[in-house]
């Protein structure tokens, strides 16, 4: 899959791929090897540590599916925190969200080597480090057939679970929980089943994963929580279920030595058929966790790149889409900590990580509402703000504290390094402050304007929805010329005289909401350089344009956002206030016309001409009802009277210079100007009647 010209990366990836990535990063050691470690420190009060760590991750998951919506950009966790709370806890979230990923791709990789011994009689750290070469490999190549062959695995792994947890369920009551093992059931109390709660946490580390991959995928204002949702759901399910049916067939002093427990535990419930796709499962799990892992480790190098926080080179994608130069590292660093730590290590310092990150994205949420910046409008919002983020940072503290020392002296030492990797390389190459200049600017802090307009064009990177009514925007949309040597200024008076009577405020207050705002995109062009200027008002109920011309060159001063660079058009969207999420999608579709349609837009001659070339799959088609013209036996009709060609619609009636609401019951008038939108192969030639089926 090639990568487009911008370099970014391409919309691939759908509900079903962002629910195999989530659940396959979380289906592997968490399941299939940690379950005796965590057995071994709390008993068979194991079972309940995995589904308080399922329940207590519902905060985080939140707020990154709120972030994923409004920010769906690669780098997930790092992007959001470094647009949220600076550079300098941007590289260090970079750093430790990245290193997480290594050390859980690094834990699967253990677990798969105590799985493998079980079918082949090789060296399994020899053999981890050739499945590690070979999902490298699999993620340079791109990410659509990694999370393909994602989604086969995960598939593949559930159903087998599935079997295993029924006939394991029916096993445990047709011996009766007494005769089972799991009593006693709280051996070390509830401090010590809390402490095996932070230990297993990193099971639940896919979350950030999905994140991660966002740029990539379809519709990430549907997808993303959804397919994270119920991920969750079905992790939390499966390992609840899972462990207690290991723990309670497995006598304690097999399963606490056992690095292969399901295996032991499918041994005593299963036909020898389904003890062999048990481990044939875990594999699946492992190399789907493995594969996750590097898809979504790979892109927080490529983002820091990026902003400018590592060298260039670590940020460039590669002929099939993918950022290579990620991929590659976080296969090597995969390899290293395989060869250097034991299991349980490799478990704590991945859960402190991924507890510090889940911790900071509860914070970033806080922020970024606090910051009250207007394109900051997630499609998905978590429930009971603040209390959800407050509820998620208490939990990732009193977690990580449960965890132990070391632990918490390797997060120390490892932000203490990219703190200070930030201050010696970074600080002079980028300009950010972050969203929480916002909120403190009252205090006299200057606010970073320029992370309004870069969170415009993330959020316009969602693609439009069904409801999205992008070619009515083109169609009602007024064309307007510019003065030879106008600035910006001049352009947006005469925009505002327009968009004035459609909104009901004076012309002032609309320029000033496009200054307060903040929020222009400036799409740069050898034809016809563009800038499309957005706000948002109260007063609106749907989305409105008007574009402005100059063959000379409009002006862009920096109180605009520009640096006195000129465009030869610019496109003033004003926004509803109660979606404004929608506006920056039709921002969005509008930027990407223009990327292929500018010079068609410059060499048009009057309005038809410019809609038309931003609307290039529909033929449009103006009409003025003349009393004397051909259309006059359509004064004094419904428009729901009127059946037009199939496809057809009228978009847009013009009265006395006025913009009506299209609907059934609109009577048409003499004079009207009337706008049809239909399909280029059957809409009418310029200069015939309106397209009526009579």
């Amino acid at each position: 899959m090639a990568a487009e010209k911008s370099g970014k990366l391409t919309r691939s990836l759908a509900l079903r791929h962002v629910f195999a990535l989530s659940t396959g990063a979380m289906l592997s050691s968490g399941l299939f090897l940690l379950p005796g470690i965590a057995a071994a420190k709390a008993g068979p009060a194991a079972i309940l540590a995995y589904l308080i760590a399922g329940v207590l991750a519902v905060p985080a998951m939140l707020s990154v599916a709120e972030l994923s919506t409004a920010l769906p950009k690669a780098g997930g966790a790092y992007y959001f925190l470094e647009r949220a709370l600076g550079p300098a806890i941007g590289t260090v979230s970079g750093f430790g969200t990245w290193l997480s990923l290594v050390l859980k791709d690094a834990f699967a990789m253990v677990g798969m080597s105590a799985y493998l011994i079980l079918i082949v009689d090789v060296n399994s750290k020899n053999l981890a480090l050739i499945l590690i070469a070979f999902f490298t490999i699999i993620n340079v190549v791109g990410s659509k057939a990694s999370a393909s062959l994602q989604l086969v695995l995960v598939g593949f792994v559930v159903a087998v679970m599935g079997w295993f947890v029924v006939d394991g369920l029916f096993e445990i009551k047709a011996q009766g929980i007494t005769d089972s093992n799991l009593e006693p059931f709280f051996t070390t109390g509830g401090s010590g089943v809390m402490a095996v709660v932070g230990l297993v946490f990193v099971s639940y580390g896919g979350l950030t994963k999905v994140a991660s991959a966002a740029e990539e995928v379809e519709d990430p204002s549907l997808r993303i929580p959804l397919g994270m949702a119920t991920s969750l759901a079905v992790a939390t399910l499966l390992y609840t279920l899972g462990v207690l049916v290991a723990i309670a067939v497995l006598p304690p002093e097999e399963l606490h030595h056992d690095l292969a427990p399901i295996h032991s535990a499918a041994e005593a419930i299963l036909p020898p058929f389904g003890v062999g796709l048990v481990v044939v499962a875990a594999l699946a799990a492992f190399a789907s966790a493995v594969n996750a892992g590097i898809l979504a480790a790979a892109r927080y190098p490529m983002a820091m790149a990026r902003d400018g926080l590592l060298p260039k080179n670590m940020g460039k994608i590669n002929k099939f889409g993918t950022p290579a130069v990620g991929v590659i590292m976080t296969g090597v660093a995969i390899a290293i900590v395989v060869l250097v730590f034991d299991a349980e290590a490799i478990a704590k310092l991945a859960s402190a990580f991924v507890l510090l990150t889940l911790g900071l994205v509860n914070l970033a949420v806080l922020v970024l509402r606090a910051s009250q910046i207007q394109s900051y409008a997630p499609s998905f919002r978590a429930p009971f703000y603040p209390f959800t983020q407050f509820a998620g940072l208490a939990i990732s503290i009193y977690l990580i504290w449960q965890l132990g020392p070391t632990p918490q002296i390797f997060v120390l030492v490892v932000t203490a390094v990219a703190w200070t990797w930030h201050h010696f390389y970074a600080t002079g190459r980028t300009k950010r402050a972050g969203a929480i200049r916002h909120v403190f600017e009252r205090w006299g802090r200057e606010a970073d304007r320029g992370l309004d307009r870069e969170i415009s064009a993330a959020m316009a990177g969602h693609g439009l929805r069904d409801a999205d009514d992008y070619a009515g925007l083109i169609a009602r949309a007024s064309v307007l010329s510019a003065p030879e040597e106008a600035d910006i200024a001049e352009a947006a008076s005469r925009a505002a005289t327009v968009l004035s009577q459609q909104i009901g405020l004076e012309n002032e207050e609309v320029t000033e909401q496009f200054l307060e705002t903040g929020s222009l995109w400036i799409q740069p062009s050898k034809d016809h350089p563009t800038a499309t200027p957005v706000a948002f008002f109260e007063s609106i109920e749907r989305d409105l344009l008007v574009i402005v011309r100059s063959a000379k060159g409009i002006r862009i001063p920096a109180s605009w956002g520009g640096a006195g660079e000129r465009v030869n058009a610019l496109f003033f969207l004003a926004g509803t206030n109660t979606n404004p999420g929608k506006s920056l999608r039709l921002a969005g579709e509008l930027a990407q016309h223009l990327r292929t349609g500018t010079q068609a837009v410059g060499q048009a001659i009057d309005e038809v001409g410019v809609k038309s070339a931003l609307l290039p799959e529909a033929a449009l088609r103006q009409y003025t009802i003349f009393p004397e013209g051909l259309d006059s036996g359509l004064i004094n009709k419904k428009i729901g009277d009127l059946k037009l060609l199939e496809g057809a619609e009228i978009t847009t009636v013009i009265r006395e210079g006025a913009s009506l609401k299209v609907n059934e019951d609109l009577v048409i008038e003499s004079d009207d100007q009337l706008t049809v939108l239909g399909p280029l192969e059957t809409m009418p030639p310029v200069g015939s009647p309106l397209p009526i089926v009579k």
